[in-house]
């Protein structure tokens, strides 16, 4: 989820975990907001890791930032923080509740979507993905900003109408959370029985629409994929004066409409035997571990080298170019494998 969603529902819910009594040494509501908002920014702090190269961000980010366990010791170096900038107006143990709640907060929002976070870091490197929520959910953060306008226009009813926002944000997660039961029992009810015996079924939420959902079932070699609207009855057809969205919004079809698209994990029989190589590449290690539905994407002719992109099929959306596209280029006349990341549809060596 985008940093300033994270930020906006820390913000939210310390106005609404405001305490009702007001006591000695308590922080004031601005104090309280603005903790909240910066401790909600925190954990993203880890974009740091940028530095050390691609794969390292895409390996470490949402790791110790935002681990459920280290949240504790992090919200008291924040609060230390605040409190020194506070000049010693607020201690750092009235900052510190507010800064927890807005670290856990971005962590659960971050662990709804689908690219994962390892809550339990560093003793683990489990990534925590419920995939319900979209990375940039307009619904998500529209809830956010209308609990924050009312609570900032009341008088009397700051901390009501911020812990109603608040209340509202989650009931909109559990909804999602459905939403997503429903998707499954469709990949389930519609995709041929023989290939669900050995397979793993996904349903990634996609953008535009909480009820737009990809469905994917993994095999060894391949993926069968299909583009879902839950409730939409009537096909849209994209017209030549239609937005980037409503192009975007009109790949999801009908539950009547079952079009399962398969996509073969190592591409066309042409370039398979490549495609395995350059995946089981030592140095391709670090995008195996990031990569949980690894595909050939496209295969690229270049002046004297043959080369192999992957993208990862949580990540892909048609007519949106991935962010997450790598893979190794074969020179034509033999020798070693390099591995690239594809940025602006050129190869950028990776660090």
């Amino acid at each position: 989820m985008d940093t300033l969603t994270h930020a906006l529902n820390a913000m939210l819910a310390a106005r609404a975990s405001e305490p009702v009594k007001s006591r000695p040494g308590q922080l004031s509501l601005p104090a309280r907001t603005w903790a909240g908002f910066f401790a909600g920014m925190f954990p993203d702090s880890d974009f740091i890791t940028t530095v050390f190269g691609t794969t390292t961000f895409l390996n470490y980010h949402r790791g110790i930032t935002h681990s459920f366990i280290l949240a504790p010791l992090w919200a008291g170096l924040l609060a230390l923080l605040f409190s020194l900038l506070s000049r010693g107006r607020y201690t750092w143990r009235a900052f510190f509740g507010v800064c927890l709640l807005g670290i856990l907060v971005h962590i659960f929002g971050d662990a709804i979507t689908d690219y994962g976070t390892m809550v339990f870091a560093p003793f683990s490197n489990y990534k925590l993905a419920f995939s319900t929520t979209f990375i940039i959910d307009w619904y998500f953060t529209g809830i956010i900003l209308l609990g924050l306008i009312a609570s900032y226009l009341s008088k009397r009813y700051k901390r009501h109408f911020a812990l109603a926002g608040f209340i509202l944000l989650m009931g909109y997660v559990i909804a999602q959370g459905w939403w997503q039961h429903m998707a499954l029992r469709e990949a389930y009810a519609s995709a041929p029985a023989k290939i669900l015996q050995k397979a793993k079924v996904y349903a990634l939420p996609q953008p535009i629409s909480p009820f737009n959902w990809k469905l994917v079932v993994a095999l060894p070699d391949h993926y069968y994929v299909r583009y879902l609207n839950l409730f939409r009855h009537e096909t849209k057809t994209a017209r030549a004066n239609d937005n980037f969205f409503q192009r975007l919004n009109a790949l999801y079809l009908p539950r009547r409409e079952v079009n399962w698209e398969l996509i073969p994990r190592y591409g066309a029989k042409p370039v398979q035997a490549l495609a395995r190589r350059i995946w089981q590449e030592p140095a391709m290690a670090d995008i195996r571990r990031f990569m949980q539905l690894p595909a050939v994407q496209r295969v690229q002719l270049l002046d004297d080298s043959k080369c192999v992109w992957f993208t990862d099929q949580r990540f892909v959306l048609k007519g949106i170019r991935s962010p997450f596209t790598f893979g190794g280029c074969e020179r034509k006349n033999g020798g070693q494998l390099r591995i690239f990341q594809l940025v602006g549809g050129k190869p950028k060596p990776l660090k």
